[in-house]
């Protein structure tokens, strides 16, 4: 279950560096050579010799890797991983856990940030294979959960095409879309969940369901489907117009205190509701480092040429990026090679500055006096807001045009009992300031009301659409939809 949107990560020296890596992918070939010498064979589908999952226990050598996610903190140990080889693996991956009463969690590329797309005991069932695209016309495409951002791109580029995704090159498109997924695209042409028109998904009695045909369950997918309801093989796009280039400015700013963040924070949020559709814009403070973002990939407009003059007056130093073509532009955002060792997780979704004000110099004095902490603010609003989206979607928070992000970093444990302690008194500030909108896919285990904190009203009818698909609870992990 991958999380992905637009962050930042320093080390050593101040410059943008993507925590997402491009995940490994075992070949079908690999699997096979590795189930074999660990003594394991294939699970038979209903039909006769024909393999389609791979089971992997802990003795086989591969188990372990199979097993990691990208939060390095993350440490769990499944009994039985199936690693599936088509959407029939998938079903018998199914009905194995169901006879065998083992719990599910479902993984695409890794990247929960509590690790929901594993577990302890139970079964997982990896879609990495799963992995093909087809245009089904000009405009519209087929993917398997297991394609990662990275593979999208490539195949859609060329096209002159894209899907308004994340930016870290090895999230799986699976877990990306049906917790919500926004980019730097979204404001122009809505999330990733309101690009998506069909799912075929496996419930928890192998029965194969059509989201097309079964408005609710696409419902639930738009946004609400990570882990919960089944197992989806296919998800079906439409496609936009890809933009020519892309361009980025950065504003950079040193040496803050809590009460000039706060100062900063409250202009970039009057001047970040003024950006054109086009735009994408996030305010990164690491320490005591500030980093505005800004891209655009439309020719720059009057408007946002007076933003980005108040923009540099923020700052101490700034630097404008030459249009580059968007394929080589989207690597800069890909990521480098994992695991981590991070806590991260939504700091809330806002309407503005307001509703962050009555915290906002205590939360930021704990993120300067904390190296390894962050606090990140992006830009949604735009076409996310459009009412036609929101009525097709269970994604609750459209009327909120930011969404914030809280992240920790460290390499040793003593660094982590201290970030976490300062995290959790951010966290803390923020609920006692009102803050209680969340955004599903930056989950964290301690939110109380997590149920309402993602989905809003939502929940209820997400409720109802879990018993019919799954009223065992067969699919789950700690903040699944239960029935």
């Amino acid at each position: 279950m991958p999380t992905a949107g637009i962050r930042f990560l320093r080390h050593c020296r101040p410059r943008f560096v993507q925590v997402y890596p491009v995940t490994r992918l075992y070949t079908k070939r690999e699997l096979l050579q590795d189930a074999s010498a660990a003594g394991f064979g294939l699970l038979l589908s209903s039909s006769p010799g024909v393999g389609n999952v791979t089971l992997f226990t802990p003795q086989s050598p591969s188990f372990n890797q199979l097993r990691q996610g990208f939060n390095e903190r993350i440490d769990k140990y499944p009994k039985v991983i199936a690693v599936c080889h088509n959407a029939n693996g998938v079903t018998d991956a199914v009905n194995y856990a169901a006879k065998n009463r083992l719990s599910v969690a479902i993984r695409s590329g890794g990247h929960s940030f509590e690790g929901f797309s594993c577990n302890n005991g139970g079964l997982v069932i990896n879609l990495s294979q799963l992995n093909q695209i087809e245009w089904l016309n000009s405009t519209t495409v087929r993917v398997g959960p297991g394609v990662t951002l990275s593979h999208l791109y490539d195949a859609l580029l060329p096209h002159k095409r894209i899907v308004p995704t994340g930016s870290c090159g090895g999230v799986g498109i699976a877990g990306l879309a049906l917790g919500g997924g926004y980019g730097f695209f979204s404001r122009s042409y809505g999330l990733t969940c309101d690009s998506l028109l069909d799912v075929t998904m496996v419930d928890s009695r192998g029965v194969v369901h059509r989201g097309a045909s079964e408005p609710d369950l696409l419902w639930a997918c738009r946004g609400g489907g990570n882990g919960s309801f089944g197992v989806v093989t296919e998800m079906v796009f439409k496609t936009h117009p890809a933009p020519s280039s892309f361009r980025s400015y950065r504003f950079k700013l040193g040496g803050l205190d809590g009460p000039k963040a706060a100062h900063l924070l409250e202009n970039w949020f009057t001047l970040a509701a003024e950006l054109p559709r086009s735009c994408f814009s996030a305010f990164v403070l690491n320490s005591k480092g500030l980093v505005i973002l800004i891209t655009d990939f439309e020719a720059p407009t009057p408007q946002l040429r007076r933003l980005l003059e108040r923009a540099g007056s923020m700052a101490r130093s700034s630097s404008t990026g030459r249009p580059q073509n968007l394929a080589a532009a989207l690597k800069v955002y890909y990521g480098r090679p994992g695991p981590l060792s991070f806590k991260n997780s939504s700091g809330g979704m806002y309407r503005g500055f307001d509703d962050v004000r009555g915290c906002a110099v205590a939360m930021l004095n704990l993120v300067t006096s904390h190296p390894g902490l962050m606090y990140q603010v992006n830009t949604l609003g735009g076409s996310i807001a459009d009412p036609g989206f929101g009525a097709a979607s269970c994604f609750p928070h459209r009327s909120r045009p930011f969404l914030s992000e809280l992240q920790s970093y460290w390499s040793t444990p003593a660094q982590e009992a201290n970030l976490h302690k300062a995290f959790r008194q951010v966290q803390n500030l923020l609920l006692q300031n009102g803050v209680t909108a969340h955004y599903a896919n930056y989950p964290d285990l301690e939110f109380t009301d997590w149920q309402h904190a993602y989905y809003g009203a939502s929940y209820p009818r997400l409720q109802a659409i879990k018993r019919r698909y799954d009223p065992g609870n067969l699919f789950q992990h700690e903040q699944s939809v239960r029935a």
